[in-house]
């Protein structure tokens, strides 16, 4: 799931929902209908996905976990995520040639 020369993105028109009590995030995906039900991990993984290459990525997530996984472990756990967030079509990858870091990377929105 990994590509050097691609950004990772949450979708456009998502609608997510925080539900801290529960510690769940509901994500909307109105492209293809569907309510996903975000563990922690994912979670975090999808506030990542704010436009960064694979490297940061990794850099980000091992840092916020660090005490409690490896840094080995902590990339086979972003990896499945990642894999797992693309496939509901809550992340999508974009070619590095064509992103423009000018433009704002949150695409979200919070009902």
């Amino acid at each position: 799931m990994s590509s050097p020369r691609a950004r990772y993105s949450t979708v456009p028109d998502l609608r997510v929902r925080p539900v801290h009590e529960m510690d769940v995030c509901l994500v909307y995906t109105p492209r293809n209908p569907k309510l996903y039900t975000l563990n922690p991990t994912a979670w975090l993984v999808m506030e990542l996905c704010d436009g960064r290459d694979w490297k940061s990525l990794e850099r980000r997530y091992y840092a916020a976990i660090e005490p409690l996984r490896s840094r080995e472990a902590a990339n086979a756990e972003l990896e499945r995520a990642v894999s797992d967030l693309v496939g509901m079509g809550i992340v999508e990858l974009t070619p590095d040639s064509i992103t423009n870091d000018s433009q704002p990377r949150a695409r979200r929105r919070h009902n």
